[in-house]
């Protein structure tokens, strides 16, 4: 019976109406932390979970019933100045969202996105198998020492600049992270998705069907994800395959429309990705190599040569989830009868280059580090940066999500997979594959399993949290910052079936876009092994509503 009282009295706590403590500020105009006041959230992982925080916290087209900030109020965003990987939302809680608790007036959610995917997995694991030392890693520490950059009044965003080192004990704080997010679901990071743990330079095990038993796992939104080839490499493709047929012969090269983006099969991209190519010439135009046609001048194309044949591609690094979904969707690696293993980079394995038979792999850290990669070698450049190019001008394809846009100065552009170009509106029909369902995730015996008030609220916040981020009006307004050259349509974004219902008869509307399939079914959460499939008795239409 004690225990039922104390369930009441801790729902009557959550849904009475807390004082409106307006957040205070100091001298300087440094919003002063208090905990009293204050729910305070710690949030690891994927880059793209702080631009779902921004939007549901900023945007004022979120629903009233989806809103976790009172957007009429002041709004704080903090934010390391020397790089974008930590961050912190302050703002006062929405009350028109009955998810929120109200326990207490004002939200706080660190973000910290250094270390990407793999720390939205890692520490999770380890704090649900009781390793608290593993658990516990860095995020921004918010003081005094903080200072105002921009500041704004009611309904927008005050920017603070606070110093981050993780080599100085007084510019962060240790936590370990309420919850974390991965462009895959946690069971995908193992193999060769299994993180690199940065102190030692070695893989972190791998995550285990057991560990994944012990979290609670949500999907969050479905990211498509594209084939990037640097840009004489498309337009070079382009004239092969005008030539053969493949696209119309009324596509001049240099057409960027979608009608004559060149394409390449699964099986070429998942041979490129596995190291099984490793000369352009292995590519056939007919009977004769891809390098070699564009070399023959009657062809036409030859102001796109590069200055060797030699294949170069452009990865990201194990534990990433962008190089997952990768490894997923074109070699079915981790998942049951893997295609292939994935090659070790040409930056780890010393004394092989160009000719010796190999494929040129060059791992980087970060997305736009990718970019770098893919830019270098369209143009023989060697800036001083992440990226060493000592090749000179080559054809190269990389990994990249459709949040990269591209413009007619990018230096690559995507091309259509199996003659399907990478669109929302195509993820919506089920005729493009090359997407995944980003998750949350958090330990079940994390903090939130003790029976409080303090820890129920939080533990109520972080589930509002996780579907308010997911909703079709914060995809909606993230797609309108991801251009194209080869669509009008913008995104790369879909909201997803176990948290939103999709449009009627399987429609794509691009002011509510949500994603009829899913890699979780009714009763299995996401699984990006599993083939995507109707959800919840859903359609699949012709998805041209709304462009």
């Amino acid at each position: 019976m004690k225990k039922l009282v104390l369930g009441a009295a801790i729902a009557a706590a959550l849904t009475a109406t807390a004082a409106q403590a307006a957040i205070t500020v100091d001298a300087n105009g440094v919003p002063v932390i208090n905990p009293a006041d204050t729910n305070i959230l710690y949030l690891s992982g994927a880059s793209a979970a702080e631009k779902f925080i921004e939007k549901v916290i900023t945007d004022t087209s979120v629903p009233a019933v989806d809103k976790i900030c009172d957007t009429s109020k002041k709004l704080y965003k903090f934010q390391d100045p020397a790089a974008t990987s930590q961050y912190a939302y302050l703002c006062e809680r929405a009350t028109t969202n009955p998810s929120v608790p109200s326990n207490k007036a004002n939200i706080l959610i660190y973000k910290r996105s250094a270390g990407g995917s793999a720390f939205g997995v890692s520490p999770i694991v380890a704090e649900a198998n009781g390793n608290t030392a593993a658990a516990t890693i860095e995020f921004l520490k918010i003081s005094s020492a903080c200072t105002v950059t921009t500041a704004a009044g009611a309904g927008a965003l005050t920017k603070i600049s606070c110093a981050y080192d993780p080599a100085d004990a007084t510019k962060f704080v240790n936590h370990i992270p309420d919850f974390g997010i991965s462009d895959v679901d946690p069971a995908q990071f193992k193999g060769d998705n299994a993180p690199i743990n940065p102190d030692t330079n070695a893989p972190y095990d791998s995550v285990t069907s057991a560990d994944v038993a012990k979290l609670t796992v949500k999907s969050a939104s479905a990211l498509t994800f594209g084939v990037p080839v640097t840009k004489n490499l498309y337009f070079a493709l382009q004239a092969a395959q005008k030539s053969t047929g493949a696209i119309p012969a009324t596509c001049v090269v240099g057409d960027e429309t979608e009608a004559c983006m060149p394409s390449l099969s699964s099986a070429q991209v998942a041979s490129i990705h596995a190291g099984a190519i490793v000369d352009w010439n292995q590519l056939k135009v007919g009977t004769v190599g891809l390098y070699d046609w564009v070399n023959t001048p009657a062809n036409g194309a030859s102001a796109y040569l590069p200055g060797a044949s030699y294949l170069h591609t452009c990865r990201r690094e194990n534990g990433s989830g962008t190089q997952a979904q990768s490894n997923i969707k074109f070699l079915a690696n981790p998942c049951a009868g893997s295609l292939g293993t994935i090659p070790t980079s040409d930056a780890v394995v010393q004394g092989f280059g160009e000719g010796d038979g190999l494929a040129m792999v060059h791992e980087n850290n970060s997305s736009g580090n990718v970019d770098l990669c893919l830019n270098e070698l369209q143009d023989g450049t060697n800036a001083a940066n992440a990226f060493e190019n000592t090749y000179g001008v080559r054809w190269a394809v990389g990994i990249q999500s459709l949040e990269k846009s591209t413009a007619a100065a990018t230096k690559y552009r995507f091309v259509k997979v199996d003659g399907v170009a990478p669109t929302l509106v195509n993820v919506v029909k089920g005729k493009y594959r090359d997407w995944t369902e980003n998750t949350f995730q958090y330990s079940n015996t994390h903090v939130f399993s003790t029976n409080s008030t303090e820890n129920t609220a939080l533990k109520a916040l972080t589930n509002a949290v996780i579907k308010s981020s997911g909703a079709p009006e914060v995809m909606a307004a993230l797609n309108n910052g991801f251009t194209h050259t080869f669509t009008t349509a913008k995104g790369a974004y879909l909201a997803v079936p176990t948290n939103y219902d999709p449009q009627p008869n399987g429609a794509f509307l691009s002011t509510r876009p949500v994603s009829p399939f899913s890699h979780a079914t009714a009763a299995a959460t996401s699984n990006n092994c599993r083939v995507p499939t109707i959800y919840n008795n859903g359609s699949i239409g012709s998805g041209d509503t709304g462009l």
